[in-house]
């Protein structure tokens, strides 16, 4: 059989990539069907190692003269856990396609299904992307209003927000024309960059897409979720406005990955707002499994309250925007 070491080799690395990817799956994301797709796959290859006079195979090896084998081969980087899971799952790739390839050789039956393997990869792959792209942390998310933004300027607003204590970050606009709107997205999604900070688009859709947000926040009379999540895609993150237990139940059956639930106490931003309960809010909680912000009137003397009745996060506007902007949000994120 040719290409022995190679093929010794490529087995390591697709076992070593693949068992990873479980644990990352299992451990680190906690998500079911990536755990089972990815055990589908190991054990698809298992079956495929059956097939493989592996004792041949393991004797061929040559561990001690490899001139990859020293640390200093390879250059050593820090790198985030999202690089991390694709650049295995890269590997995964590598290492199927070339035990294709060299099964070719020998044995065209077991070099179709490493390519069935192959596949399935890339379909796993697809689905992490999907899983990374959408995921956010709810805790502080902040509102910037358009009656703000003339007293501003956004980018550093942007930064200020980022660095102490923010997870999202909204735009919300309803007088101005489109071009301004989109101009303050654009600044403010280009601040953000590739930092894990969310950008949320309030209502418009085209805005959204035009600044390349990460997602949109719809309110009870706004276009359907099914629609923006067909213009959108699977990646995008819907949040969803919420006062009832039936909105929020719906909502959550449409598709949303977050609600929006208030108004909990006076607002000044929004002054037509129409009051929802701190028992109203608990109850949302306990009927639905996707992450609830509380919004509306929330400052440093009332959040706790909010998270004690089971809410993920808060969402801030004026709290924020009515004084010393640093140290508002440091009050909402002390431990």
């Amino acid at each position: 059989m040719p290409f022995l070491r190679i093929i010794d080799v490529n087995l390591n690395r697709l076992d070593e990539s693949l068992k990873l990817i479980e644990d990352i799956a299992r451990f680190h994301i906690y998500d079911r069907n990536l755990l089972s797709q990815t055990r589908n796959i190991r054990n698809a290859f298992r079956d495929f190692k059956k097939s493989l006079p592996l004792k041949k195979v393991i004797q061929s090896r040559l561990s001690s003269e490899d001139p990859g084998r020293p640390a200093k081969f390879d250059t050593i980087t820090t790198k985030t856990s999202t690089i991390v899971i694709l650049s295995n799952i890269t590997r995964a790739k590598e290492a199927s396609r070339i035990l294709e390839e060299t099964c070719k050789t020998f044995d065209t039956k077991l070099s179709g299904s490493m390519k069935e393997i192959r596949f399935k990869i890339y379909d796993l792959e697809k689905d992490f992307v999907r899983h990374i792209d959408k995921r956010f942390d709810p805790y502080l998310h902040v509102i910037i209003d358009e009656q703000y933004l003339p007293s501003c300027n956004v980018e550093e607003v942007t930064r200020i927000l980022m660095k102490n204590g923010a997870t999202m970050i909204q735009l919300r606009i309803t007088s101005l024309n489109d071009r301004a709107f989109l101009k303050y997205a654009h600044k403010i999604r280009k601040t953000i960059g590739e930092k894990d900070v969310k950008f949320i688009v309030n209502n418009r859709a085209d805005i959204a897409i035009a600044c390349n947000a990460h997602g949109i926040h719809l309110g009870q009379k706004d276009i359907p979720v099914s629609i923006v999540r067909r213009i959108m895609g699977d990646t995008a993150i819907i949040g969803a406005s919420a006062r009832t237990i039936k909105e929020a139940v719906k909502a959550e059956s449409d598709g949303v990955d977050y609600l929006g639930v208030g108004a909990i106490y006076p607002t000044k931003t929004k002054t037509d707002a129409r009051k929802c309960t701190i028992s109203t809010l608990r109850s949302i909680c306990r009927s639905v499994k996707i992450p609830v912000i509380g919004i509306g009137g929330v400052n440093d003397k009332n959040y706790k309250s909010i998270l004690h009745a089971g809410a993920s996060g808060i969402a801030v506007a004026s709290f924020v925007f009515g004084g010393n902007m640093k140290n508002r949000l440091r009050s909402l994120t002390r431990k």
